[in-house]
């Protein structure tokens, strides 16, 4: 698979990759919602709401959304 079809959602505070979302095309469409991840190496837990694929391009860094 190409590069530029995953987006990998890491840790903000310690840079561990908690999933990778393989991007479907449509910007606008809200994509994770209600999604509840936990960080293993720092024990974060973060909620996600209303992340759309339009929004997680745009705060890409390097091919990573951090959150």
């Amino acid at each position: 698979m190409n590069k530029g079809n995953v987006i990998e959602i890491r840790c903000n505070k310690c840079n561990k990759l908690m999933m990778e979302y393989f991007v479907c095309g449509d910007d606008s469409a809200v994509a994770l919602q209600n999604i509840g991840i936990k960080c293993d190496r720092c024990k974060r837990v973060m909620i996600l709401k209303k992340y759309s694929e339009g929004m997680m391009k745009h705060n890409l860094e390097r091919e990573a959304f951090r959150i």
